[in-house]
C-alpha cells in the first residue's frame, strides 16, 4: 500500500498518522501536485493529495475516505468508534478540521500573492471561518483532554493535524494564545511516535 502526498499537506499527515497509529504497512511516496508531479496526476484525476493506492492498484481519493479505509483495516485500536453517536461526532469534528484547514489554506494562497494583488476582504472572510471552527473545537474541549470518549480517536487526530499546520503555515496567528486547549491537545499529540514521524516540513 503506497500514501502519496507531500510533507507540508495536513491532510496527507492525517492519514499517514492513522496508518501509523493503526500499524499498518506503507510506503509514503513525496510528490506535490504543484509541480505537475505525473505521479499525482496519474493517481488522482484531480490532481490533489493525499492519494491511498492498493496493492491491486486501485486508489482512493480524499483523506476522510481514506481515513476510514485505514482504519477498518484492523480492528483495533478503532480510531472511529463503532457507537453510532461518537462515530457522528468523530467524524464530525473531523470536517470542523478540515474546513478550518479549507480556509486556512485560502489565506496561505491568497498572502502569497503580492500585496497589491491581494484581496485582503476576502482573507478576512476565511479567517472567520477559521477562528469560528477553532473557537468551536477548543470550547468542546472544556474539561476534556480528548474530543470523544476517554481513547484517540479520527476527530483527535484531524484536529491536532489542523493546528499544527496552523503553526506551521500561519505562526503569526498566535493560535496558542488565543485557543490554550487546542495547544494544550496538540503538544500531548505531538509527543506520539504518529506524530513524531510525520513533522510538517
Amino acid at each position: 500500500m503506497q500514501i502519496i502526498g507531500t510533507t507540508s499537506s495536513p491532510y496527507t499527515r492525517k492519514v499517514r498518522v492513522c496508518a501509523l497509529e493503526k500499524g499498518i504497512a506503507h510506503e509514503f511516496v513525496v510528490a506535490s501536485p504543484m509541480t505537475g508531479s505525473a505521479a499525482v496526476q496519474a493517481a488522482n484525476p484531480l490532481g490533489k493529495v493525499p492519494v491511498l493506492v492498493r496493492a491491486d492498484g486501485s486508489r482512493l481519493i480524499d483523506s476522510p475516505l481514506i481515513a476510514a479505509y485505514v482504519d477498518g483495516l484492523s480492528p483495533v485500536p478503532r480510531l472511529i468508534p463503532a457507537d453510532g453517536a461518537q462515530h457522528e461526532a468523530t467524524q464530525q469534528i473531523e470536517a470542523i478540521a478540515d474546513g478550518i484547514l479549507d480556509a486556512a489554506i485560502l489565506v496561505r494562497v491568497e498572502t502569497l500573492r503580492p500585496a497589491v494583488q491581494r484581496n485582503e476582504e476576502w482573507v478576512s472572510w476565511q479567517l472567520g471561518k477559521v477562528h469560528r471552527g477553532l473557537a468551536h473545537l477548543d470550547a468542546l474541549l472544556h474539561g476534556r483532554e480528548l474530543f470523544v470518549g476517554n481513547e484517540l480517536t479520527l476527530g483527535d487526530i484531524a484536529v491536532a493535524c489542523c493546528v499544527g499546520y496552523l503553526e506551521f503555515r500561519l505562526a503569526d496567528g498566535e493560535w496558542g494564545v488565543r485557543y490554550p486547549k487546542l495547544a494544550a491537545h496538540l503538544d500531548e499529540l505531538e509527543a506520539r511516535e504518529s506524530f513524531a514521524a510525520t513533522t510538517f516540513a
